[in-house]
């Protein structure tokens, strides 16, 4: 599921320190920094131009944002179609948000984006997170995006002005508190820093909103440890990583200090993939038997359940729930199919009933589950979960699924 996520600037920091911004009069490392993080390699010697108009006052940092994010390099690397989304140029809106906000998109913000880019193209997408009140709050005119707080000191440029900072999080006892956008001593799912999924596992009374013990370090609910609770154990490296450098700053982890420092087994204060996934559950390896409580949306194609598989892994999947396939309301399905048997001719699994849950590992061909299910890995690649729909915007209800991967 695509998470719904915030991030923002030093939240973990003291009022002094959030307040001093890095400040550079050095062009050459702003443009190597945005090369680094929006097309995600060096900056080559055609960067020249951008370094000469920053020194020369001729541009922002917003305004070269803007120009790397509309370049026909950009679009050509990470604006594309791609199979198993659930709507069309939905994961490369995802591309957009990491590179100019440094953050995932929240669903409504993904789709609606989405739609805009397939038939406005990127241009006006672009321009719309650029010009947006988040981007000016986080980098004004001349903050540098992916860069852990560094902004440009443009020559007679009154910083003060163009560049507010985030605000400053003063509830340091909180679990999560780098997530607390407004600082009321809750969050939202608009604030969480994670996938649906997760939130819905660290919400504990379901009303939508972490507070009270949710947020209480050191409190946790009975069979479970306070580091099941402060660590989310579903999240995906790449959607901690929000600003895309290959590792997880603390800065970018919404969970307790502990917690990163337990994982950070060599010390050098970042989690690299192999730290995070060590301890994590959410990567499947030989020999490794771990339990994944994965929600399935009714209404989505695909579930991405962070878990990859190899070939040859058994994979074991327990699933209840119910699914509202129609505006009829008769037509509902659990994990095992429809209760009336009916099928749906244009479902990932056309001889399977309808709305029965499916699976398929990387672009591979869908698998017809059901309610419980044991099937080896044919191949290696991320395992996603479905339900066997033919048209899902009507649809409502979810699966919750436990799924344990065992190794050969």
């Amino acid at each position: 599921m695509w998470r719904a996520t915030t991030l923002a600037i030093a939240l973990t920091f003291v009022s002094s320190v959030a307040s001093a911004q890095q400040c550079t009069t050095d062009a050459r490392r702003v443009v190597d920094e945005l090369y680094r993080h929006m097309l995600e390699r060096g900056a080559d010697a055609g960067s020249q131009q951008w370094q000469n108009q920053l020194q020369s006052g001729q541009t922002t940092v917003r305004d070269l944002v803007r120009a790397i994010a509309k370049s026909q390099e950009h679009n050509q690397r990470f604006v594309r179609r791609e199979n198993g989304e659930e709507a069309p140029f939905i994961r490369s809106v995802g591309t957009l948000y990491r590179h100019i906000l440094g953050r995932q998109p929240d669903t409504e913000g993904a789709r609606a984006n989405a739609s805009a880019l397939e038939r406005q193209g990127i241009g006006p997408v672009v321009d719309a997170i650029v010009d947006s009140a988040e981007y000016n709050q986080q980098f004004g005119n001349w903050g540098v995006p992916g860069s852990g707080g560094l902004s440009y000191c443009a020559p007679g440029n009154n910083q003060s002005s163009n560049n507010t900072a985030a605000p400053v999080n003063n509830n340091a006892n909180t679990r999560f508190r780098a997530m607390d956008r407004n600082n009321d001593g809750s969050i939202t799912q608009d604030e969480w820093n994670g996938s649906l999924q997760s939130f819905r596992t660290h919400d504990w009374n379901g009303d939508g909103v972490l507070s009270g013990d949710e947020v209480r370090p050191g409190s946790f609910r009975q069979g479970r440890t306070v580091q099941d609770e402060d660590f989310d154990r579903n999240d995906r490296f790449e959607y901690l990583d929000a600003n895309n450098n290959g590792r997880i700053e603390l800065r970018e982890w919404h969970a307790s200090d502990q917690a990163f420092h337990d994982l950070d087994r060599n010390g050098d204060n970042y989690l690299s993939r192999a730290e995070l996934a060590g301890n994590s559950g959410a990567v499947a390896t030989s020999g490794i038997n771990n339990s994944n409580l994965i929600y399935v949306d009714a209404n989505q194609r695909w579930t991405d359940t962070g878990i990859d598989v190899q070939a040859g892994d058994t994979v074991v999947v327990d699933a209840q729930g119910t699914a509202q396939l129609s505006d009829d309301e008769t037509d509902t399905a659990t994990p095992a199919g429809s209760r009336t048997g009916r099928r749906a001719p244009q479902a990932p699994v056309r001889q399977g009933p309808a709305g029965g849950l499916v699976a398929r590992v990387g672009n591979g061909n869908a698998t017809f589950v059901g309610a419980r299910e044991t099937m080896r890995a044919a191949t290696s690649g991320r395992l996603y979960l479905g339900v066997n729909d033919d048209y899902l915007n009507d649809n409502s209800g979810e699966y919750r699924v436990n799924v344990s991967v065992r190794g050969r």
